[in-house]
């Protein structure tokens, strides 16, 4: 009876050992379809944010093997509905929960829709080494082979591999890493529709195991000069979409809202603007709005001075990142500055 005891105290003690020993994640949880719930298996159309970050985890089973989760609910939308607030708040939490000695990872849910704009801007404002993946699914919680569970399994995974530390912010789907910086949505509705199609992914990560191919190229996270840090409002940019025949009445108009500090053109081919747009986009530069060329195109470096443009304008090449990102990126840059000059370089750097 006493070998029993004995026995029985030394198990719970390893068992105690063993949870004490295991990295803690933080998941931090913001809605999106990996949360979406449908009257049917195979409907298309849901309710995404449905689900809580509790009712999530429940779903993943294995996923207290391999970490002590904690969780918050920062909020509960549809990603579309994200605001430049809520990015902010996000960001503020993000910050918190890492700086915490005791969470060594933090795991972000998030619809899909948006999901590549919130990771760039984490990995540009948040400043910690420490593994941040961000998650979704492309099918609901409620949906015949849901991928959301298999997604944050393997998000937990790679949150808690030691060789996920320093990469800047992470997205894992589909068996797939990305850096922040390069993944994007690629299809409307196919669970492979995150790819990275001017760099490809980072790694992969199959039933939990871990492998890294290559290293993230751009500086990030600690590495960035960018801060959100009492930033209670971002700038205004716009995104303008370039196709054949553009209303210059409507150019006119968006120069008429007060608040905008500045403007990402989606070109058509290397970032080109059509010349009838000269006069818009010299009374733009007059009102001080700074503007940078991307592509519509969907990959490929946006040619510095194509055209002329760049030097007669005095306009940014927006290298290699979609009019998404680079709104993200001439948003951080006008916190401080409207040096088109500094601009540029930062364009090219990060």
């Amino acid at each position: 009876m006493h070998r029993m005891l004995t026995f029985i105290v030394l198990m719970m003690l390893a068992a105690f050992s063993y949870a004490n020993n295991k990295p803690t994640v933080y998941l931090l949880a913001t809605g999106g379809t990996i949360a979406g719930a449908s009257s049917s298996q195979t409907s298309t159309t849901y309710k995404a944010g449905s689900l809580t970050a509790e009712q999530i985890i429940a779903s993943v089973p294995g996923i207290d093997n391999l970490a002590n989760i904690k969780y918050e609910q920062v909020y509960n939308k549809d990603s579309g509905n994200v605001t430049l607030s809520d990015w902010l708040k996000l960001a503020n939490e993000v910050t918190k929960v890492i700086n915490d000695p005791k969470v060594d990872a933090i795991v972000i849910t998030h619809g899909t829709d948006t999901l590549e704009e919130t990771a760039y801007f984490l990995d540009l404002v948040i400043k910690s080494k420490k593994p941040i993946v961000v998650v979704g699914s492309m099918r609901a919680a409620t949906a015949l082979s849901a991928d959301g569970p298999l997604n944050l399994y393997n998000a937990i995974a790679v949150a808690i591999n030691p060789q996920s530390t320093g990469r800047g912010v992470l997205v894992a789907m589909n068996e797939k890493i990305f850096a922040g910086r390069e993944a994007t949505k690629t299809h409307t509705t196919n669970v492979d529709t995150f790819q990275a199609p001017n760099s490809g992914p980072i790694g992969q990560v199959v039933m939990g195991k871990v492998r890294y191919n290559s290293s993230v190229a751009r500086p990030n996270t600690v590495n960035t000069p960018f801060s959100v840090e009492d930033v209670k409002s971002l700038p205004s940019v716009a995104v303008i979409y370039e196709h054949a025949g553009v209303d210059t009445e409507m150019l006119d108009n968006i120069l008429k809202t007060k608040s905008l500090k500045g403007i990402v053109i989606a070109g058509v081919g290397d970032g080109n603007i059509p010349d009838y747009e000269k006069n818009f986009l010299t009374e733009a530069r007059k009102k001080g709005i700074v503007i940078v060329r991307s592509s519509r195109v969907g990959s490929g470096e946006v040619s510095y001075d194509y055209n002329n443009l760049d030097t007669t304008y005095n306009l940014i090449a927006g290298d290699d990142l979609n009019p998404q990102k680079a709104r993200i990126l001439l948003m951080l840059s006008l916190l401080t500055t409207s040096d088109v000059k500094q601009i540029q370089k930062n364009f090219y750097t990060y």
